[in-house]
């Protein structure tokens, strides 16, 4: 099985600050969702959604993933089933509401994979202290462990990649890219729309 080639994006949250569906938010006249999916096209052969309902995607011509796991349980539900159906060895996982792609960044983060010593279950960015789980690499074979964790009712991903081979990539290392760190921000509200340019 290749190394690389998937990437998916997670349409499962509620948009409860945005008070609509962020999955449809637009930035320069298309929905964030298309700017993030062409973006990974430049880096991933196989780039597709992951969200609980595959109908409301229908229209954009991209193939979703349904989740296979229901309920309040968040973000990992996706991730679940998003390695569930890898067709790589590794998965880059991404949140519908993280536009700014670092395209330079995510191929060092595949080099840094491929070079280590040992294959990671997983590689995380730090940004100031704090991991960002949502554009990240995980290999495909710790669905298991997710499995598992949903099973036990564990839905949080800092505590389920600690059972993980994770590795952390630190901030300094996502710097070399953007100082500002702009690939991990989050559009949760109107305004964030408004005060952002791709």
């Amino acid at each position: 099985m290749k190394y690389f080639g998937d990437a998916v994006i997670l349409c499962g949250g509620k948009s409860t600050r945005m008070r609509f569906d962020k999955s449809f938010a637009k930035i320069g006249g298309k929905y964030m969702i298309e700017l993030i999916y062409e973006n990974l096209c430049a880096c991933f052969e196989n780039v597709r959604l992951s969200a609980p309902d595959v109908e409301k995607f229908r229209a954009l011509g991209v193939q979703v993933i349904e989740d296979t796991v229901h309920g309040n349980v968040g973000p990992v539900a996706g991730i679940y089933s998003a390695l569930n159906r890898a067709t790589t060895q590794y998965v880059f996982i991404v949140a519908c509401d993280m536009p700014l792609i670092n395209t330079e960044h995510i191929e060092y983060m595949k080099h840094k994979l491929e070079n280590y010593t040992f294959t990671p279950d997983a590689l995380v960015p730090v940004n100031n202290g704090h991991i960002e789980p949502l554009y990240s690499f995980y290999r495909a074979r710790i669905s298991k462990t997710f499995e598992q964790e949903l099973s036990a009712g564990n839905y949080k991903i800092h505590e389920i990649l600690k059972k993980c081979g994770a590795l952390y990539l630190e901030d300094k290392y996502s710097r070399m890219f953007d100082e500002n760190m702009a690939m991990f921000t989050n559009i949760n509200y109107k305004t964030d729309l408004e005060n952002i340019s791709c």
